[in-house]
């Protein structure tokens, strides 16, 4: 009888939270990386990052927590959330760009984190992790996660409000009922994020998913809708309230009938566009996740016949994700007014179908369905028209310039253009190459890889180039106004939409608008020393102004005084 031979030992996998961690580790580390990393290294961004930025700024300075103030004067943009927020940063950072921007940057991680805790019950723990990365590395993401705004603060609490629901939805027992109070708060803390669109958006696509499922009666009883919105009241009303009983019909008109129905039904500040206008944001803003949503919509169409009968958890997520998507696409492709931040409440959604298309793509080989073929070929596609888009991207960026705006310095990019086009091909291609041949995990790392690179090298090489030609002229004038105006003297804006000279000057800014020029005689009068900024094209009309003089003239802007400084 032989001698039987060993077995060979078991190849075993890590400990489920060894893997666990592992991933946390890699998510956090992307986070900071895009999010995080030299968050202050440019000064802020005209018009939307200063005013939320000085508005804070003047809370602290006056104490006044219930209506907010820019240029000292009260502002209704937007209710009291992002404010408090930013005060309270301040207070721990000082006031600057870091503190500023702190906020987008933790709720940006925190949904990225959420994102995957939240798919790895339903598309396991790959599908859940390519979600996270398609969330986190995009431009669009990137761009609002590192900006003083309040978009990203809107859509971290309007996404837990729906993944609460979610879980709630799918329970078949009452354990995860506490997860009612964690989405009814959310909505409450939106509400004061955005105002009433917390409460619209999630109700629309919560409502909609119900009626396609047949399902509204028995799960409105389980969400105890009553309660819920009572609680949303009693946390987001007293503001409200307050604020209304402070500026009574000012606050109205501002706040609902200016910012949000003037907003929809009208068009505000040129911000135009057709029912398709945010069809190309989703292509490029989401890139090159949105390559693989056709897989998704594949998916969805399997599924088409029995979408009111029963479904599995992961097909029930599929369903739900491309409603929560479509709401808000549509819901703003009928605004009048629009703005590519506007359908970013959509982003965690496409997120989640990145990661169930994405676990379907990756599985496939080379002979794959008729969507991964679709995939490979959109991926492709958008990498070799944003190549060439990015090889002629200096002689387009100066076309433009002239014009535009063509005051302003030239856009020195260097060979930051060529990097990214041949960045964005090679990684890409090693993507699509390595799905083909079944190795999904090296098609995922190329991918987010290609994405953290690329963005990074925007962010650290192309954004200071056009931070340079569009902000820093303002930002030094600005700090010369702080530097050399006394108590009794004026900066003045003329013709100019410019919040960060009121930041950065720390001082309330006159704005004289064109055909108001004998204003500045009047002002004159008044105060010591003027200091007038205004664009290099409305130089001509500040030469027929008696009695002021140019100081000097760089970037596209000019500065100028009623007092001679020879």
């Amino acid at each position: 009888m032989g001698v039987p031979e060993k077995a060979a030992p078991a190849v075993t996998s890590a400990p489920r939270w060894v893997r666990e961690v592992a991933v946390t580790t890699l998510l956090l580390g992307v986070g900071f990386l895009l999010f995080f990393y030299r968050l202050d290294s440019l000064s802020l961004f005209d018009a939307d990052e200063p005013a939320y930025a000085e508005a804070a700024r003047e809370m602290l300075i006056s104490g006044d927590w219930i209506t907010p103030h820019f240029n000292f004067q009260p502002r209704f943009d937007k209710p009291i959330l992002i404010y408090w927020l930013i005060a309270l940063a301040y207070k721990g950072f000082g006031i600057g760009e870091y503190a500023a921007r702190f906020w987008s940057a933790v709720f940006a991680t925190g949904l990225t984190l959420s994102i995957y805790l939240f798919g790895r019950q339903r598309l396991g723990r790959r599908g859940a992790c390519i979600a996270a990365l398609a969330f986190a590395a995009n431009i669009g993401t990137v761009a609002l996660a590192r900006a003083a705004v309040t978009d990203m603060t809107l859509v971290f609490c309007m996404t837990w409000t729906l993944f609460c629901f979610f879980d709630v939805y799918l329970a078949t027992d009452k354990t995860h009922e506490g997860f009612l109070f964690v989405g009814y708060l959310a909505m409450a803390l939106a509400v004061l994020a955005k105002g009433p669109i917390g409460l619209l958006l999630p109700g629309l696509v919560v409502g909609l998913f119900l009626i396609i499922r047949r399902r509204a009666r028995a799960t409105l009883s389980r969400l105890r809708l009553l309660s819920g919105l009572v609680l949303v009241t009693v946390i987001a009303l007293p503001w409200y309230v307050l604020v209304l009983r402070e500026n009574g019909w000012a606050f109205a008109q501002g706040f609902f009938v200016q910012h949000h129905l003037n907003r929809y039904l009208g068009v505000v500040s040129g911000h135009v566009g057709g029912l398709l206008y945010f069809f190309p944001v989703v292509i490029l803003g989401f890139f090159p996740w949105s390559g693989i949503l056709p897989n998704a919509f594949g998916q969805l169409w399997t599924i088409r016949s029995r979408l009111r009968t029963e479904l599995t958890g992961r097909q029930e997520l599929l369903l739900f994700s491309w409603v929560w998507c479509g709401v808000v696409v549509l819901f703003f492709s009928f605004s009048r007014t629009k703005l590519p931040s506007y359908i970013f409440p959509a982003f965690p959604a496409l997120a989640l179908l990145a990661g169930a298309a994405g676990e379907a793509v990756l599985d496939e080989r080379q002979q794959g369905g008729r969507w991964t073929k679709a995939c490979d070929w959109l991926v492709g596609g958008m990498a070799c028209s944003l190549a060439v888009i990015l090889f002629f991207m200096p002689s387009l960026a100066d076309r433009i310039r002239l014009r535009e705006a063509p005051d302003i310095p030239p856009f020195d990019l260097g060979l930051a253009p060529y990097v990214l086009a041949v960045l964005l091909l090679a990684g890409l291609a090693l993507a699509v190459a390595a799905r083909r041949s079944g190795q999904g995990n090296v098609a995922v790392a190329s991918m987010a890889v290609t994405m953290v690179l690329s963005i990074a090298t925007a962010v650290h090489r192309v954004a200071p180039v056009v931070h340079a030609s569009l902000q820093k002229s303002l930002h030094d004038f600005a700090l010369v106004a702080r530097q050399e105006l006394r108590p009794g003297d004026l900066l003045v804006a003329y013709d100019l939409n410019a919040p960060s000279l009121v930041f950065y000057s720390e001082r309330q800014v006159a704005l004289i608008r064109r055909g108001e020029e004998a204003g500045f005689q009047r002002l004159a009068a008044s105060y010591g020393r003027l200091l007038i900024v205004a664009k290099t094209a409305a130089e001509t009309r500040l030469r027929q102004v008696p009695d002021i003089f140019p100081l000097d003239r760089r970037g596209g802007y000019v500065l100028y005084s009623n007092r001679d400084g020879s």
